[in-house]
């Protein structure tokens, strides 16, 4: 994995990523990252309505905990390209025909730090924190009861929405985010003459990504992300009962009715 470098300054940092195809064309990849803290505070009402601490904001002294700044790359050097850590995340924004627009795991380059991420493609317009959370908040409806560990259930954790959730409830003790807007330009342009007219074309692609630290589902994955007791709170806030999904208390039911039968 190569050295990644981590963004210190909250202003936008670009990284470019220039490489000339055989058609005679160059294209120009461009990262931006937002500030910090993007949409913690709606993420934080959430875990504080299911009885969780707040996330920290990462520190910039923190690399282990932040997004990574990845260096530029040389356009003579596939493999430098190919490693490149933004990479797999603008093929995703901005993907080919047949492709998807889920966070990818990395490449079998460069990749992010170990970290449980939510991730979130922005729609044109207004960017919506609070419909965001609410997004994540949904994937809820697809766990029929504690989270598993990733080992036994990779199609669960295959979509991205359901890591998201997880993400944001990172039950860890002194857990800490990074999120920040990532947008992602592809600009592609013909190799010609100075004096010819600009011909070049442009896409341009946004999403929010989290970095919750620590990891609390790829670290380790036959143990599974919450306990039965976390996984109550988090019910209890959606269903304002966690009877049903904890086994402590379904037992405890019986219990109390084997003894009224006596």
């Amino acid at each position: 994995m190569v050295t990644l470098k981590l963004l210190i300054a909250i202003s936008a940092s670009f990284l470019f990523l220039a490489k000339v195809d055989g058609n005679g064309t160059k294209t120009v990849y461009t990262v931006t990252l937002g500030g910090d803290g993007k949409c913690l505070a709606e993420v934080n009402l959430a875990r504080q309505a299911a009885g969780f601490s707040n996330l920290n904001q990462a520190a910039e002294e923190a690399d282990a905990s932040r997004l990574p700044n990845a260096d530029t790359c040389e356009s003579n050097d596939s493999q430098q390209c190919d490693e490149w850590v933004w990479k797999p995340v603008c093929d995703s924004l901005i993907p080919n025909k047949t492709e998807g627009r889920a966070l990818p795991s990395g490449s079998e380059g460069a990749k992010f730090q170990s970290g449980t991420y939510a991730y979130h493609v922005a729609d044109a317009g207004v960017f919506n924190c609070t419909a965001v959370v609410d997004n994540w908040k949904a994937a809820y409806s697809n766990f029929s009861g504690l989270p598993p560990a990733k080992k036994d259930s990779k199609d669960l954790y295959s979509k991205q929405d359901n890591i998201s959730f997880v993400a944001m409830y990172n039950p860890a003790e002194n857990a800490t985010a990074d999120c920040r807007m990532v947008t992602c330009g592809k600009k592609t342009s013909p190799v010609a003459a100075k004096n010819s007219a600009d011909s070049s074309s442009g896409e341009e692609a946004s999403a929010l990504i989290c970095m919750t630290v620590p990891d609390v589902l790829h670290t380790d994955e036959t143990k599974a992300p919450f306990t039965e007791d976390q996984w109550a709170q988090i019910v209890t806030a959606f269903e304002g009962s966690a009877s049903a999904f904890s086994p402590g208390v379904v037992g405890l039911g019986l219990a109390i009715l084997g003894l009224t039968l006596l």
